[in-house]
């Protein structure tokens, strides 16, 4: 990888499936890694959303300047913490390639 795609935007769209019962306790842990993550220098946008009929699912939307901003994203404690508090049973991740110009 060059140095160019390296600077490329990272977009994420990512898929998170409750364990069944933890459903408000992982909509409560997004509410809060979400405030702290479009705190991070290089965060772009991070948002989440649910559906109304199944409240099981939910759907994260990530962008972040580069790769080693969404890897410096990954080590945080905040993202450390919510993928280890057992809340989580499926996670489901899709890039969504940068399209614009260079």
């Amino acid at each position: 990888m060059s140095e160019t795609d390296r600077r490329l935007p990272v977009q994420k769209l990512v898929r998170l499936t409750a364990h069944a019962g933890r459903e408000s306790e992982l909509l409560d842990a997004l509410r809060i890694h979400e405030a702290a993550t479009r705190q991070e220098p290089e965060c772009i946008e991070f948002t989440f959303l649910q559906a109304i009929s199944n409240h099981g699912p939910f759907v994260l939307l990530e962008h972040f300047a580069d790769e080693q901003a969404f890897k410096a994203h990954m080590q945080r404690p905040q993202t450390e913490a919510l993928l280890k508090a057992g809340l989580i049973a499926t996670v489901e991740a899709t890039d969504v390639p940068y399209l614009g110009s260079k």
